[in-house]
């Protein structure tokens, strides 16, 4: 990914948007992503891999801030651009600006994007990555426990020896497992 993103620095934006669209889909390469969507809302790839949409309403009652204090007003409220590469590499960087990654951004629209080649800032921009992509998760979480018609709430140890706990497929399964080593 490295290789053709270093290519769409010289080139152009819809590059970007073409070589995520390709290393989303391979299951050696950690990705975690959120983006608007033209038909409406924001679609949240979860840790699992999976797809869930997400619109921009209210949470509900009985949530934690800096949720429960979130705007009520209409509008998508993540309005970042910006893409994180390698934030634990010497390679690290972050594109930004206000490019859509889209071949309207580059060819019809007067937009612009920066690249910035340095480790810290990476880091920086990775945990505001991250901590959009919780707020969202969160959201997504809530909506699967309330059609689940399960009480959302932190999942606690077995109780009994032998039983299988909530954190073992972060030592079994792939994606998970690069989770954990990539974020620990």
């Amino acid at each position: 990914m490295l290789s053709s993103l270093r290519a769409c620095a010289r080139s152009k934006a819809s590059c970007i948007r073409n070589a995520i669209a390709k290393v989303t889909k391979n299951k050696k390469l950690f990705v975690y992503g959120i983006s608007d969507k033209k038909a409406g809302g924001i679609v949240l790839q979860k840790p699992d891999g999976n797809l869930a949409p997400i619109f921009p309403a209210a949470l509900s009652k009985n949530v934690p801030e800096p949720f429960k204090s979130e705007p009520t007003g209409g509008g998508t409220r993540m309005h970042h651009k910006f893409l994180v590469i390698d934030f634990d590499q010497p390679t690290a960087r972050v594109y930004l600006g206000s490019c859509n990654f889209s071949v309207a951004a580059d060819t019809k629209n007067g937009e612009n994007l920066l690249l910035i080649r340095d480790r810290r800032i990476a880091v920086s921009y990775l945990i505001e990555a991250l901590s959009i992509f919780d707020h969202y998760h969160f959201r997504v979480a809530q909506q699967e426990a309330k059609k689940a018609k399960k009480k959302l709430q932190l999942a606690k140890p077995p109780p009994r020896p032998g039983e299988k706990a909530w954190w073992a497929e972060y030592y079994t399964d792939g994606r998970k497992i690069c989770d954990r080593e990539l974020f620990a």
